[in-house]
């Protein structure tokens, strides 16, 4: 068992963090910080409850590899889920709110 796979989501995700913080898309809004958690909160909960679901269900099983941790929140869901489904949440804003940024001005002058 390692961490490999963990860190793997976790890097990304603290890059991903740097570029927020440089441009100021969406953690790093000045006056929206609170509303940012909040929506990556949401999201993590929602998908959260969608494994959980699955897991009941028995559509979803834990795969075996030496790069997880091996630590599991619950049955067949394992801790680097948790910090993917954060990671996927705070990349859809971050990419939501790039966009905007980016195609705003396009939109305004009418190309």
């Amino acid at each position: 068992m390692s961490a490999l796979y963990l860190l793997s989501i976790i890097v990304p995700t603290v890059c991903m963090g740097l570029v927020d913080r440089r441009w100021q898309l969406f953690l790093f809004r000045p006056c929206a910080a609170g509303r940012a958690v909040a929506v990556v909160a949401a999201g993590t909960v929602l998908f959260l409850v969608w494994d959980l679901i699955a897991i009941e269900a028995d559509m979803y099983h834990r795969g075996e590899s030496d790069a997880m941790t091996g630590i599991e929140l619950a049955p067949e869901l394992p801790l680097e889920e948790l910090f993917f489904i954060v990671f996927l949440c705070y990349l859809t804003m971050v990419l939501h709110q790039l966009f905007r940024l980016v195609l705003a001005p396009r939109v305004r002058s009418g190309a």
